[in-house]
């Protein structure tokens, strides 16, 4: 559906490990998340006053049997991105403002 940006996983029968990711679609609203289950395909409606982390553990638990050690990492390309992005724009925007006021 969209780019995984945060990956919630655990550990099932026989130590076989369940993942759930929270993606983002580009296409709709900025910051608009999806919760998809890359096991079964289960992606709930968000529109919900619900806890992300806890419909995912939720889901895992109980459709997989997964309810032993629950964690969740980000996505190792995406976190990349924001931490060389964030200075790029910051160095864009003072150079903008030096010519600016020059």
């Amino acid at each position: 559906m969209g780019t995984p940006i945060r990956h919630f996983t655990a550990l099932g029968p026989g130590d076989q490990v369940f993942t759930v990711n929270i993606e983002w679609d580009f296409r709709y609203d900025p910051y608009r998340d999806f919760l998809v289950c890359a096991h079964c395909d289960w992606s709930p409606s968000l529109l919900t006053r619900r806890k992300i982390i806890d419909m995912a553990g939720e889901h895992l638990a109980t459709v997989h049997g997964a309810d032993r050690g629950l964690s969740q990492q980000e996505n190792e390309a995406f976190s990349k991105a924001r931490r060389v992005m964030l200075p790029l724009c910051a160095l864009v925007l003072i150079v903008v403002l030096v010519y600016a006021f020059a």
